[in-house]
């Protein structure tokens, strides 16, 4: 039998020889590796070797960090400055949209109609576009066809024989270019610059020119709803007023017809047109796009007033009852609503009643007020010159503690 001593050490060498088997193994540490050629003196802390690097190793890390706008801003950033000629709010004026000062304060988009061109500021500069314009007369399109810019836009394409529609679109000799386009289609004729249909037109019956007047002698009284006028290229017919229709076709009877005796505007048998009937629940009437069928206005929820089919909750024209409008004078920056059935002065976006006095409106534009920057009573530092840009108080990047701007 060994003794007490032996059987220890021999216990010992046993767990020395164990464990410089174990160490002579990789071990899986999480992200690191102990390795037997990386293993510590005795009595030094172990070594850890870390896993390498996707790229080997040569990858920068990157560790700078985020970027904190900390510090009190005073300088007008870039694209905005102080403009106004009388007193103003600190860098008040975006130069990248402000159509009299873009790019630079005083540089004016505007002022130029008499050349049919219009300028609106974009990112800072100027961006030039044609006009179209409208008189009791037209609509009159202009555009730069030649291209240069000191002249403007000096074609009108909707009568331009030689730039009709568009520019370089050159009509036939002896062809009108008429509302932007050359002739006339759909079988009507030129009537010196004008389309028109010879068939039933009263200033031009049968022929360009051939005015028509009132026969002699005439029905009295006239059958309802008609009148004399062109009629298949012939005068002295009797033709329908704008609105009612001859649906049982006795016109040509003359004075012993019953006339145009059909309101094809409300009429929901003859919507539009004789024989147009409308559907279960429909009722026809012309809301400015001709004489249609629609849904009753209580199938929709809605009430009639005239002949609209409004909610009398928020129709600004109709509001809380047929004809009570919320077209009241505007006082500053506000615009007339109905919530509920009850008018109300609104504020337009970006301005607020910050004083509670309704006399002068939404008075405080929160985009540039340092005493109410976003919301009233946000007071940026104007005492320091901190400005309100966008309706935010102005802060910078700080370096080490200072003020950078």
């Amino acid at each position: 039998m060994f003794s007490t001593k032996k059987r220890l050490a021999t216990l010992g060498l046993t767990a020395f020889a164990v464990l410089a088997v174990a160490c002579a193994k990789k071990v899986d540490l999480g992200d690191e590796t102990v390795d037997e050629t990386d293993a510590a003196a005795p009595g030094e802390p172990p070594k850890f070797t870390p896993p390498p690097a996707e790229d080997g190793g040569d990858a920068d890390v990157d560790v700078s960090l985020p970027k904190v706008l900390a510090c009190l801003g005073t300088e007008c950033p870039d694209g905005y400055d102080t403009c106004a000629v009388t007193a103003a709010f600190k860098c008040g004026t975006n130069l990248m949209n402000d159509n009299n000062n873009c790019g630079a304060c005083g540089v004016s988009c505007g002022g130029y109609d008499p050349i049919n061109m219009t300028g609106r500021c974009v990112k800072g500069a100027c961006q030039f576009e044609c006009l179209t314009k409208s008189d009791f007369s037209g609509t009159y399109d202009y555009r730069n066809c030649n291209n240069v810019l000191d002249d403007g836009c000096e074609i009108n394409v909707t009568s331009d024989v030689n730039n009709c529609g568009v520019c370089g679109n050159k009509c036939a000799p002896g062809v009108h270019c008429i509302s932007g386009k050359c002739g006339c289609s759909n079988g009507k004729t030129d009537c010196n610059g004008r389309c028109t249909d010879p068939r039933n037109d009263d200033s031009n019956c049968g022929a360009c020119g051939n005015v028509c007047t009132n026969p002699t002698p005439a029905c009295s009284p006239m059958p309802a709803n008609t009148a004399y006028g062109c009629a298949d290229s012939e005068c002295g017919k009797l033709k329908c007023k704008s609105g009612f229709a001859d649906c049982n076709q006795d016109t040509n009877l003359g004075c012993a017809s019953d006339g145009c005796e059909t309101n094809v505007k409300t009429d929901p048998n003859n919507c539009g047109s004789c024989g147009a009937k409308c559907g279960a629940d429909q009722e026809c009437k012309d809301v400015g796009f001709g004489p249609q069928c629609y849904d009753t206005c209580a199938k929709s929820g809605l009430t009639a007033c005239g002949d609209k089919c409004v909610d009398l909750l928020s129709d600004k024209s109709n509001c809380g009852g047929c004809g009570q409008s919320c077209i009241t004078p505007l006082v500053g920056n506000t615009v007339n609503n109905c919530k509920k059935g009850i008018c109300v002065l609104e504020c337009l976006p970006n301005f607020a009643d910050c004083n509670g006095n309704p006399a002068d409106g939404c008075e405080v534009d929160l985009r540039v007020h340092p005493a109410n920057c976003g919301a009233c009573g946000t007071s940026c530092n104007y005492g320091e010159g901190q400005p309100c840009i966008d309706g935010k108080c102005l802060m910078v990047e700080c370096d080490a503690g200072v003020q950078t701007k």
